[in-house]
């Protein structure tokens, strides 16, 4: 009959099924096959109308809706089809939206009803057709989050709705970075009220027997910080799935499943896909586990999947021992236990793995039964990676692994390019309709520079591909490109939906874009063609449009839109806002609207209001400069367009301040922009060109390092903006590298030799091959006098050989020899740090060390085996080296597990390179070991190391904030007035501390204990000690600290200073300071400078607050880098409150070298 006859004959008979089935186990069946077709109704009247319960329309994850009978290719254009509305989200919407018909929402009504999920672990329930009136809020939200700050990666992957018992699931993380280690928890929600139900949220565990990376006593334990929940959630016969992958490739991640009781949340299994290995992560782009009930026999039916680059060891007879990198997999589910039963393995798994070139970027799909040419039948899947080859696999026989030749159905690549000859490939999953497969495919990684590609359709009967695309769009497409949706009536007007997201780089808006499934070179519709109604807002990587019932729900950032047809429901008329003029004084403001229940409200600082905004309710008074939008919310209306109006003050804000004359210098300047009007904001060019609003805004001291003409004018509330002043400055060249956001721009700037090319935007020296050798030098030599550089450098696979920091004078296309020197022997003129993977001549397998002339690099190496610093780990290392002159300080650190380690090296480089200028680069070889060898950041900046500079407050831009402190206003709060609060601020890069010069202000107000210190210290820029008498400095290691003490813990009295070394508890000896009249708790604000010569630290405490100015000047001879270990370190202030409180404000903070 064909999956579209039986989708004709029994959806009536299914139906009926899932409302009378007594048992469970059958109920939950007969809902598991139609959510395959992605029929799945709700409520009584609701049989036209599709429920959207989980990722990508089905289980089968295809991606289509059968369904849909009003939107059409001869509405869905611009003139009768466009965004409806949106609503404000918390977060960014990376999990797809799902929707639910007539639900009973307590207290409010029956709805349509569109469920949204946020990064920051915030989920809504929305009216799904309707913004105005009291459907201008959520019908319900949740936060869930369980400590007290806004997590950043909270609900990503797609959740997913059990229709029988309302139950929503998803799990969230509270992870605030990339190395978060809090829990991920699995909730059950009540879809009607968002409440949590079975007992949950439950913290996700998990452990196996393994000797994998990160285990112990032959265990290996799900760690949360090491992985991302990204693929959608899986439902299937009272079994909930959940799938984990890897934080960014960084520390020990495997591919995870587990498995829970969908009744209870109770965990059923758990399943590692390389348990004695490493890597082999899920992630899919955010699609979703794929399943079937194959078998009548077999109600629990099987999955499918594919995992990321990894370990592979995997044989028939299949266990739960073998390790499963770079394969499809099929899994058997029987009790909720998953069992291998079968799986896919390209032939060249381990050359794409040495390229990062996994399968595992691309979800599969679950394609109806094919009747072949042979009369057979075939249970067929598709999937394609990031390569670009698309695999039709047989379900009931994957093909395993040959490494001659893969044993599949068919194989067709698309057209490959690039050093590693990748093809079009896929970061999401295609799509599924009528015969067609939809590949939203870019050609990212394996090439120079990444392709744009067209969305592509390919036919797919009897069970056989078309060797090319039948179809494509004009539309180019970017990373990470789109992951397509389908609508249709059955096998008519279908409709392919994509979304494109390549501009979330840049923070830009997304498109959304329609087009006739049969023919994708004919575009539907298009955001862009009328972007002021419906441009759909900040795009998000991996999002999927949700269609059902006549409408199109689109995730952004901070935004889900609603899109349908325009004529659907009137729109509520723009509120009326009078009068609109200059004023002098005072300005009354009125507002109307003609629809008699409107409620409009407003805004008075131009942003955009929402039915959380201000409520009109009469005529208002403004005395400033204001900007009020407005909207009307209505029963039965849309929310209106805002209106808009501006009222402008006549009086002028004060003329900005320069703090460094025009003129000539030599070497990089600082430029500091003060203004006197209160709250005014700086805007500023470079250029020459007058600045305006868009300009960039002052916040920290603008480094001049060329020669250009700076121009600022100022914006203050109520006043008008002031005049435009401006100076020019004119610098002696000092050439700058800059790569902060990678090398996709490289080319030109940069001279690549040997095996470097580009990896997306990485720098990549060697990429997986043996024998290479690679270099890459700044094209245009550079001052190398003194210098801050800072690189972040990946050894993936690491077995050999390594990667230099090279500075030479023989040309950008020096090329040292192959073999195991790390492409620098014989480079003349020269001198390089190096990064060893391999014990060459009994110097340790994790070296480093200081070379020069082309020397090899094997003596007087240094192994930093217990460091904490392992070139090995796969982590990305970031590299600090800071050069005076005399010494060259390098700082590493593992961007993973925050280890770090510093050493110094006594060079005088211009001497070694024979000028003062040279070229800056990297080299690295392989010899007879593989490694793929990445940079992902470079900066390199001549002249004076950057140290932090806040003469006029803080922005929290450089700080690492730690503990209890913020930045509120320009002031760094390191306690508020709470008990038992401990907190620390640290410049967030290492200076010179071998002399220097320091100055802040502080005040301490409602104070009683405890106090603050200035710290200087080698531990980490995340240090942070104990609280209470300890001022948040106690117990941190390698560390200088000068208290400041209003309370008296030990008898040093309640007025003290004093300075302490390597985290001893900051109590006595002090120096009590009542003789010296500076009352440093009385309120008054007092200012600090500090100096140290190298052997004596001084510093002299003003009271600036008062009439009197009373002072006081203490020292103590000290070698602070003896103490800390180091001729660097990391500087800022530490402070804590105990039983009694105190608020402790930094007000500004000056550094600087001699």
């Amino acid at each position: 009959m064909g999956m579209y006859g039986w989708f004709a004959s029994g959806v009536a008979c299914l139906r009926s099924c899932v409302s009378t089935a007594k048992n469970v186990s059958i109920r939950y069946a007969v809902y598991n096959l139609l959510a395959i077709l992605g029929l799945v109704a709700f409520g009584a009247g609701a049989e036209a109308q599709l429920a959207v319960t989980t990722a990508h329309n089905d289980i089968a994850r295809t991606g289509q809706n059968l369904s849909e009978t009003i939107l059409t290719p001869a509405n869905v254009n611009t003139t009768q089809f466009g965004r409806l509305f949106s609503q404000p989200v918390s977060g960014l919407v990376y999990a797809q939206p799902l929707y639910v018909s007539q639900v009973a929402i307590p207290n409010k009504g029956t709805h349509n009803v569109v469920y949204v999920a946020t990064t920051r672990n915030n989920v809504y329930a929305f009216d799904a057709d309707d913004n105005g009136g009291v459907d201008a809020t959520p019908l319900w939200s949740k936060n869930l989050t369980a400590s007290g700050f806004q997590a950043n990666f909270g609900v990503v992957g797609t959740p997913v709705i059990d229709l029988p018992s309302s139950t929503i699931y998803m799990v969230s993380s509270e992870a605030s970075t990339s190395s978060s280690t809090d829990q991920f928890r699995l909730h059950a929600l009540d879809i009607t009220t968002g409440a949590e139900k079975l007992g949950g949220p439950v913290v996700i565990q998990a452990s196996v027997t393994g000797s994998g990376s990160g285990s112990a006593g032959g265990v290996l334990a799900f760690n949360p910080a090491s992985h991302y929940q990204r693929p959608g959630l899986l439902l299937l016969n009272g079994v909930l799935y959940i799938a984990f992958g890897s934080v960014n490739d960084n520390g020990a991640w495997h591919g995870w499943i587990l498995s829970y009781k969908g009744a209870n949340l109770q965990q059923i299994d758990a399943f590692c896909t390389t348990p004695n290995g490493a890597s082999g992560g899920i992630w899919m782009g955010g699609a979703g586990l794929a399943a079937e009930v194959n078998s009548s026999t077999s109600a629990y039916g099987r999955m499918f999947l594919t995992t990321g680059n990894g370990t592979f060891s995997a044989n028939s007879p299949y266990t739960s021992a073998m390790s499963y990198g770079m394969s499809v997999l099929n899994l058997d589910l029987t009790g909720g236990v998953m069992t291998v039963k079968d799986e896919f393995t390209p032939f060249n798994e381990a050359k794409l793995d040495g390229e990062d070139g996994d399968i595992g970027s691309g979800g599969l799909v679950l394609l109806p039964a094919q009747t072949l040419q042979s009369g057979g039948t075939l249970n067929p899947l598709v999937q394609m990676g990031k390569s670009g080859m698309i695999y039709i696999l047989n379900r009931n026989n994957l093909g395993g692994f040959n490494a001659s030749g893969d044993r599949v159905v068919q194989e067709v690549q698309t057209p490959e390019s690039g050093s590693e000859n990748w093809g079009t490939g896929i970061w999401g999953q295609p799509a599924f309709w009528n015969n067609n497969i939809y590949f939203g495919g870019v050609q990212y990684a394996g090439s120079s520079s990444g392709t744009n590609n067209s969305l592509t359709a390919y036919s797919f009967v009897n069970g056989l591909l078309s060797n090319t695309p039948v179809s494509t769009t004009a539309e180019q497409f970017a990373y990470p490109g789109p992951t397509p949706s389908v609508s249709a009536n059955g096998t008519s007007n279908g409709i392919v939906w994509v979304l494109k997201n390549d501009a979330y780089t840049t923070g830009g808006d997304g498109v959304m874009l329609a087009y006739d499934a049969t023919n994708l070179e004919n575009l539907l519709y298009s955001t862009n063609a009328n972007l002021s109604r419906d441009d759909p807002g900040g795009a998000v990587k991996f999002t999927v449009p949700t269609v059902a019932n006549g409408k199109v729900y689109v995730g952004a950032t901070n935004l889900i839109d609603i899109y349908g047809l325009l004529s659907s429901e009137p729109t509520a008329p723009a509120p009326n806002i009078t009068p609109s003029a200059r004023f002098t004084g005072s300005q009354s403001v009125s507002m109307s609207d003609s629809v008699a229940t409107c409620n409009i409200y407003y805004t008075t600082d131009g942003s955009i209001p929402t039915a959380s905004s201000t409520l009109y309710t009469g005529t208002f008074k403004i005395t400033a400069s204001e900007t009020i939008n407005a909207i009307c919310s209505a029963t039965d209306y849309l929310q209106s367009p805002v209106s808009s109006s501006t009222f402008s003050s006549t009086a002028n804000a004060a003329n900005p301040v320069f703090s460094l004359a025009g003129g000539t210098y030599s070497g990089t300047q600082m430029l500091t922009i003060t203004d006197s009007s209160a709250g005014a904001t700086i805007y500023y060019t470079v250029n020459g060109a007058t600045p305006t609003t868009s300009s960039a805004v002052y916040k920290n001291p603008i480094p001049i390092s060329i020669s250009e003409t700076v121009q600022a004018m100022a914006i203050a509330p109520g006043l008008l903006s002031s005049s435009t002043i401006s100076a020019s400055y004119t610098i002696n060249p000092v050439y700058t590298i800059d790569f902060s956001n990678g090398f996709s721009q490289a080319q030109g700037p940069m001279q690549f030799n040997g095996s470097t090319d580009l990896d997306d935007f990485r720098l990549q020296l060697t990429n997986g091959g043996q024998n290479e050798t690679g270099s890459a030098f700044y094209a245009m030599p550079v001052n190398v006098q003194a210098f801050t550089t800072d690189f972040t450098f990946q050894l993936s696979n690491p077995a050999g050989d390594g990667i230099t920091f090279t500075i030479q004078n023989s040309g950008p296309t020096a090329l040292g020899s192959a073999k195991s020197d790390l492409g620098y022997t014989t480079i003349q003129h020269s001198m390089c740090i190096k990064f060893d993977l391999v014990d060459k001549a009994g110097q340790g397998p994790d070296g480093t060390g200081l070379f020069t002339n082309g020397n090899t690099p094997r003596s007087t190496e240094i192994d930093m085996t217990g460091t904490g610093i392992d070139l090995h780990s796969g982590d990305y290392i970031s590299a600090h080296m800071t050069y005076d002159g005399l010494n060259l300080v390098m700082t590493l650190t593992d961007d993973f597990t925050l280890a770090t380690w510093s050493h110094s090296f006594p060079i005088n480089i211009p001497a070694v390179v024979g000028s003062k200028t040279a070229y800056v680069g990297f080299t690295g070889s392989t010899g007879g070991q593989t490694a793929s060898q990445k940079l992902t950041y470079w900066t390199y900046l001549a002249g004076q190391p950057v140290v932090p500079n806040y003469p006029v407050g803080f922005d929290g831009i450089g700080l690492a904030l730690n503990g209890n402190s913020s930045v509120a206003g320009t002031a760094l709060h390191l306690t508020t007035n709470a008990t038992n609060q401990t907190s620390s601020a640290f410049f967030g890069v290492p200076v010179n501390v071998t002399a220097f010069t320091s100055d802040f202000d502080f005040q301490f107000s409602n104070a009683v204990a405890e106090g603050f210190a200035f710290v200087i210290q080698n531990a980490s820029p995340t240090a942070l000690g104990s609280g209470g008498g300890g001022l948040g400095y106690a117990t941190i290691p390698t560390s200088t600290a000068i208290k400041f003490d209003i309370f008296s813990d030990a008898g040093e009295g309640t007025d003290s200073t004093g300075v302490y070394a390597n985290g001893a508890m900051p109590t006595v000896p002090a120096v009590n300071l009542t003789p010296t009249n500076v009352v440093i708790g009385n309120g008054d604000v007092f200012h600090v400078h500090v100096t140290y010569d190298g052997k004596t630290l001084t510093w002299t405490l003003t009271d600036i607050g008062s009439a009197s100015h009373h002072d006081t000047t203490q020292s103590t001879s000290i070698s602070i880098p003896q103490t800390i270990g180091s001729n660097t370190a990391y500087i800022g202030f530490t402070g804590s409150t105990g039983s009694k409180t105190a608020i402790e404000n930094i007000l500004d903070w000056t550094y600087s070298n001699p």
